[in-house]
């Protein structure tokens, strides 16, 4: 019995490459006592005992975690000698970085199944380092865990982004990790956890882990907001891990240390008394995406101006550059400062408001402010309408209505795929026709959205004559994004042209968002900060120009000064102490105040509470309906239908052709019948249903 186990182990050492006999007694022997470590050892390459897991798991785990943290860096800084030389030039947030991965891995120590749930825990970090890798090579700034809450919006239009063939690429890699982990799950050797060890080693992890956030700067608060104001920077000090974790744990405000009724109370109280000038225009600001004059990058050589009108109205209108807080994308962030005039500097790391607080609470914003004077609040977007949840959010930040891209006609798209911004021309002229009264319109723009790259076939290269560097793929981005900044530029020309024939008072603030998705740093910009667009204030009366850099949120109190409106508690705060020492403290203790504290500043209680948004301006009507039994096919007939209208039976949705904007064709499979109710549908790219018509009864 003995020479025939010897023999078994023999031959499944020779298939290993490894003799018997040439192994030294004691581990020839304790092969002998343990064939079935052997034969696990041949199922995982993490399990069998007398290898490195089970007889050092500590050593093991620790030495996996240095792998895995070196690996995620290179990914991070797309550099195997960045991520090399990383631990040595900050060591204290390498080690950050070490001790959550290590804490993170000691979860499989308490499960049976150890070597496998390892293996996962690894496979989830390595996925995240590569989404960060890739996220960044298209955006400019890193992945973030508040970028898992935006996905459902970016899904329908991820291509934008990525080519199909790099789409299903992706596709099959995941479907094989998963294959892989299944398979890994069902191979992988049961072992039975020693808890205590298990607990000392996660208990030690936790500690060193938590010892070394608060040795790091960023555990330190007066220095959270420095260090932490550029995303990208901030990543590459401290590491992909850690900031990865902190934009997970850290989100709102932190209650500032003076903070009390008393502090807010005498901060209210030295603020000037509201006041309302005589003449009361209507307000229109125009975010536009990626807007950025190219004049400020060096070594750029071009044959012709992208954006004539803009950098015309620079010279004759209040103008200057506008400090957003993010750069390559995060367009809801440099909104939300815009609209609430609060600063993102106080928030958690990467954190959108829109996808945390906004979610819970209404708050104060100028589209309120401006509500009190008898100003319509009216946002318009020629995108999806459920993109960063605004079909929610803005609500909450008291609009009235709101026209996304469902509702419009006669969309134009651009070689990526991104609806063209002449189509809002129209739209905003619709907005002012449709009030009685003055009205504030917030209007943001996506033709000059990348990704860049996926637009170069559609350029002419000697005819824009485009040199960046002597880089012939930036050469060819480069000129397709100037084709799109031309275009726009042209849409505000066309809409200053149509509002100076208005006898209505309009004031128009063109403001870009951020800087493109290019890798541009600031050494490379004559301002020499990446963090900067440029606003114009444009009217079609006479206003005095004064030229001023702002941050984003201080914009909207700076229009409404030169108005000399004086709304609203930010505003007044804004257009008061902007100059003071305590300026920023002050600005913390209001906006926590307002969404995280007791609201002293409102007497306790928040005022405001969501809007019932409504969507469109021209109202969507079904007037009648025509069956056809031969075809199956339901013509429906109304009123400002568009290719986003989908009829419903009942609630349920049919395949729908768009005809034109009175007419629309569903394909049934079953004919309607007598009591059914048929209504349109206003749906998104992901089939969220944001209004529908009184129905029609069958009959």
């Amino acid at each position: 019995m003995q020479a025939e186990r010897d023999g078994v182990l023999t031959r499944l050492a020779k298939k290993s490459g490894v003799y018997l006999k040439a192994l030294p007694g004691k581990i020839a022997g304790g092969l002998r006592r343990a064939p079935g470590e052997v034969k696990g050892f041949l199922r995982h390459p993490l399990s069998a005992g007398g290898t490195a897991l089970e007889d050092h798991p500590v050593v093991f785990t620790t030495a996996l975690s240095i792998v895995l943290v070196a690996v995620m860096e290179m990914l991070a800084r797309r550099s195997v000698w960045g991520g090399l030389v990383f631990p040595f030039v900050h060591p204290l947030n390498y080690l950050s970085n070490l001790f959550i991965i290590m804490t993170t891995l000691s979860v499989a120590h308490f499960l049976k199944k150890r070597s496998f749930w390892l293996t996962f825990i690894s496979a989830l970090w390595l996925t995240a380092a590569i989404v960060d890798a890739v996220v960044e090579s298209i955006r400019g700034i890193p992945f973030s865990i508040m970028d898992i809450r935006v996905l459902p919006s970016v899904l329908p239009i991820i291509n934008m982004y990525l080519d199909i063939w790099q789409i299903v690429l992706t596709a099959v890699a995941i479907a094989a990790v998963i294959a892989g982990l299944v398979f890994l799950y069902i191979k992988a050797p049961k072992r039975r956890p020693k808890y205590r060890g298990a607990m000392i080693f996660t208990a030690a992890a936790i500690l060193l882990a938590a010892g070394a956030y608060s040795l790091t700067v960023v555990g330190r608060e007066e220095k959270r907001q420095e260090d932490f104001s550029n995303i990208t920077s901030a990543y590459r000090k401290y590491g992909f891990t850690y900031c990865f974790c902190v934009g997970a744990l850290d989100q709102g405000i932190n209650e500032p240390d003076f903070y009390s009724r008393a502090a807010v109370n005498w901060l209210v109280g030295n603020l000037d008394e509201e006041s309302t000038p005589e003449v009361l225009p209507n307000i229109i600001m125009v975010q536009l995406e990626s807007f950025f004059d190219v004049s400020h990058l060096h070594d750029v050589v071009y044959d012709e101006n992208p954006i004539p009108t803009f950098t015309a109205m620079r010279d004759k209108f209040s103008s200057g550059f506008l400090t957003v807080p993010s750069v390559g994308a995060g367009t809801a962030n440099t909104e939300f400062e815009v609209l609430s005039g609060m600063s993102l500097d106080f928030f958690g790391m990467g954190e959108y408001p829109y996808k945390t607080i906004l979610k819970e609470e209404a708050c104060e914003t100028v589209v309120r402010d401006l509500a009190e004077l008898g100003y319509t609040g009216t946002a318009v977007h020629n995108n999806m309408g459920s993109f960063y949840d605004r079909h929610l959010v803005f609500a909450q930040l008291g609009f009235d209505n709101f026209v996304p891209i469902e509702y419009m006609q006669d969309v134009e798209y651009n070689p990526i795929g991104w609806a063209k911004d002449k189509v809002l021309t129209k739209e905003i002229l619709n907005v002012l026709d449709a009030s009685a009264g003055q009205d504030f319109v917030f209007t943001i723009t996506v033709q000059g959205h990348g990704k860049y790259q996926r637009g170069v076939d559609s350029v002419d290269m000697e005819t824009l004559g485009v040199d960046w560097e002597d880089e012939e793929a930036d050469d060819a981005a480069l000129a397709y994004y100037m084709g799109q900044l031309s275009e726009t530029d042209q849409f505000i020309a066309d809409l200053t042209s149509a509002l100076s024939r208005r006898a209505e008072p309009t004031v128009v603030v063109f403001y870009g968002d951020h800087l493109p998705s290019f890798s541009i740093g600031s050494d490379e910009l004559e301002n020499g900060d990446v963090f900067q667009t440029e606003y114009v204030i444009w009217s079609n009366y006479e206003l005095p120009e004064h030229d001023e850099d702002l941050s984003a949120y201080q914009l909207t109190a700076k229009v409404l000064g030169e108005l000399g409106i004086s709304r609203g508690l930010l505003t007044r705060y804004h257009q008061k102490l902007s100059d003071s020492v305590d300026y920023m403290d002050g600005l913390k203790l209001l906006e926590y105040d307002m969404l995280y504290g007791e609201r002293y500043c409102y007497g306790g209680k928040n005022p405001y509470e969501a809007t019932d948004l409504h969507f469109g301006v021209r109202p969507i009507v079904a007037r009648g309906y025509k069956y056809d039994v031969d075809t199956g096919r339901l013509t429906v007939t109304g009123e400002n239908f568009t290719p986003f209208s989908v009829v419903a039976l009942d609630g349920e949705k049919a395949e729908t052709e768009f005809v034109d904007r009175n007419t629309i064709v569903a394909t049934l499979d079953d004919p309607p019948y007598l009591g059914q109710i048929i209504t349109v549908c206003q749906d998104t790219k992901r089939g969220l249903t944001l209004s529908q018509t009184v129905g029609i009864l069958v009959g």
